[in-house]
């Protein structure tokens, strides 16, 4: 049973995580460019590049990179502070027979996890935070972000990161 908080400031049911148990999402990494989409169709899983997560419903791309790099520490690309990160979706698609079919989810910049950089002569921003993050105030940028559920991501789509 999935417990929701109705007080969410975004009008979104937010989801109480330690009572809501996470899903697991495979994942499929790709340097340079995304899986093709005939790989998923013959069940041709790539699964030399899966990796395999679990997060909620309420999680953002950040956040999915974020516990990526945390479950993948030995894979240097996920780190390198220039990156960009796309993530697509591929789904049973309901309307086309089952078929699989991919949409487009969003961008990730590794500069929006690792914020600013110091420089020489000055200490880089995110190092001067408090070290209790929980009571710090969200930038525009993460209360711009959409959740897995407002992207319409369910459990059981494949999720591929290039």
């Amino acid at each position: 049973k999935m417990e929701v908080d109705n007080a969410s400031p975004t009008g979104q049911s937010a989801v109480v995580r330690d009572k809501t148990a996470p899903f697991l999402i495979r994942t499929f990494v790709k340097i340079g460019s995304f899986h093709r989409l005939s790989l998923f169709e013959d069940a041709t899983l790539p699964t030399t590049d899966e990796q395999q997560i679990f997060t909620w419903k309420d999680a953002t791309l950040s956040e999915v990179l974020t516990t990526l790099r945390e479950t993948a520490p030995h894979v240097p690309e996920y780190r390198h502070p220039l990156a960009r990160f796309a993530f697509r979706t591929v789904y049973a698609d309901s309307g086309n027979k089952g078929r699989f079919s991919q949409k487009e989810l969003g961008l990730v910049y590794s500069r929006d996890i690792l914020g600013e950089p110091g420089t020489l002569t000055s200490i880089a921003p995110r190092l001067l935070e408090e070290a209790d993050n929980e009571n710090r105030e969200q930038t525009h940028r993460e209360k711009e972000e959409r959740t897995l559920d407002e992207l319409r991501f369910v459990p059981g789509d494949f999720l591929l990161l290039a």
